[in-house]
């Protein structure tokens, strides 16, 4: 499954960085670059192309919604793990210090 993984974030990082060499060529177009901007086109659509070969390896593969909503934002979807991870650590604080109140009141020599 990670070599699956791996192979669709490989041609999930050409497609993009095709798509902003592309947006380059066009923000400033120039007749002589028609052959350049053709090729982009095309390699644009082979990418698109492997991109759709590696759906049936990865299938099974659950992302979580607010992975999507983080890029929506236009924020990191890498900061998702960390401030899940931070959540997590503040409402185990939490409980702790609700364990801790607990066993103050009910058990005073512990």
């Amino acid at each position: 499954m990670s070599s699956a993984l791996e192979n669709l974030e490989g041609n999930l990082e050409l497609f993009i960085e095709n798509v902003r060499q592309l947006g380059i060529i066009v923000s400033d177009f120039q007749p002589q670059g028609q052959t350049i901007l053709n090729q982009k086109i095309a390699q644009m659509v082979t990418y698109m192309q492997e991109i759709d070969k590696c759906k049936n390896q990865v299938q099974d593969l659950q992302v979580p919604l607010e992975v999507f909503e983080y890029i929506d934002q236009g924020r990191n979807p890498q900061l998702y793990t960390k401030d899940c991870m931070e959540k997590a650590l503040n409402k185990n604080e939490v409980v702790k210090g609700k364990i801790d109140s607990y066993r103050v009141c009910f058990f005073p020599s512990y």
